[in-house]
C-alpha cells in the first residue's frame, strides 16, 4: 500500500538493523503502549526473531503486520498492526506507532486509512477497534480522523511494561 512518499508492506529480514534503531531510539516513549514488541527487539538476533515470527503470524493470518516506510530515506518510521482477530464476527483490533520525529504530520491518519481498506475490503472485517490510553490524545486523533467512535473504557484492560493495569477508551469502527 503506497501513499505520497510512504508505504505500507510486511516486514522483511533486511529491515532488523533500521526496525530496532527506530525502537531504540523511541523506546522510552514506546516501553508503555507496545510492552511486547519493545521487549522482543533489544538486538539484532532478536529483532530478526520478531520478524520472523510477525511473517509467520501473517502466513496463519493471526496478526497482520505492516512496515511504514518513507521512500525517501528508505527508512522505517512506524509499525501498524491488525491483531486480536476475531474470524467469526469478524472484527480486529489495530494498534500503530510512528516515530516521534514524524509525529503530527497526518502520516499516522493516512497509513490507519489504507489499513482500514484492507482491513474491510481485503479481509473481509465487519469491525475494527482500538484500544487507546487516555493520555494518548495524539492516537484518539487518529481514531477520530479515520471515523472510529468511542464506545466507552475498558477498566484495567491493558497491562502496561511496569506490570501495572491500566484503563483504556475502546474506539470501534464498523464497516458500512
Amino acid at each position: 500500500m503506497q501513499f505520497d512518499n510512504y508505504i505500507l508492506r510486511t516486514p522483511e529480514l533486511n529491515d532488523a538493523t533500521l526496525l530496532l534503531k527506530m525502537v531504540l531510539r523511541d523506546k522510552e516513549r514506546l516501553v508503555d503502549y507496545f510492552p511486547v514488541s519493545v521487549g522482543s527487539m533489544v538486538d539484532i538476533s532478536s529483532t530478526k526473531k520478531y520478524i520472523l515470527e510477525k511473517i509467520q503470524q501473517t502466513e496463519r493470518k493471526e496478526t497482520f503486520t505492516f512496515i511504514l516506510h518513507d521512500t525517501k530515506t528508505s527508512k522505517p518510521i512506524g509499525i501498524v498492526f491488525i491483531k486480536s482477530i476475531d474470524w467469526r464476527t469478524p472484527k480486529a483490533e489495530l494498534a500503530y506507532f510512528i516515530d516521534k520525529e514524524q509525529e503530527g504530520k497526518g502520516i499516522t491518519s493516512k497509513a490507519l486509512k489504507h489499513i482500514i481498506d484492507y482491513s474491510f475490503n481485503k479481509l473481509k472485517m465487519n469491525k475494527l477497534f482500538l484500544r487507546v490510553a487516555p493520555e494518548n490524545i495524539a492516537s484518539q486523533r487518529v481514531a477520530l480522523k479515520n471515523g472510529f467512535v468511542k464506545e466507552g473504557v475498558l477498566r484495567k484492560d491493558f497491562k502496561r511494561a511496569n506490570g501495572k493495569l491500566t484503563d483504556v477508551y475502546y474506539y470501534g469502527l464498523v464497516k458500512e
